[in-house]
């Protein structure tokens, strides 16, 4: 008979702390929520890391082809300038 008040005890304790229940299960969601943030976060800084290192590519790539396209320009004007003479 003595398993019997501590569970009606514990029971009433419940009952009497639900609200104290659900802001503790309310910090817990908060808080994985948070963690599955950080997580979605780092993997997004994953890709802005990759796409700037592909921009870097893309930009140096674009540069290269820039100075060729000066060379030959000043090629066709040479040229250009050496037939009109």
């Amino acid at each position: 008979m003595t398993t019997q008040p501590s569970a009606i005890g514990i029971l009433d304790f419940l009952r009497d702390s639900w609200f104290l229940i659900a802001f503790i299960a309310g910090c817990v969601y908060w808080v994985a929520r948070q963690d599955s943030s950080v997580a979605e976060l780092e993997r997004v800084d994953a890709r802005i890391t990759s796409l700037e290192n592909r921009t870097t590519v893309l930009e140096t790539g674009i540069g290269q082809i820039q100075i060729k396209i000066d060379d030959i320009k000043e090629d066709l004007n040479l040229i250009k300038g050496a037939v009109i003479k």
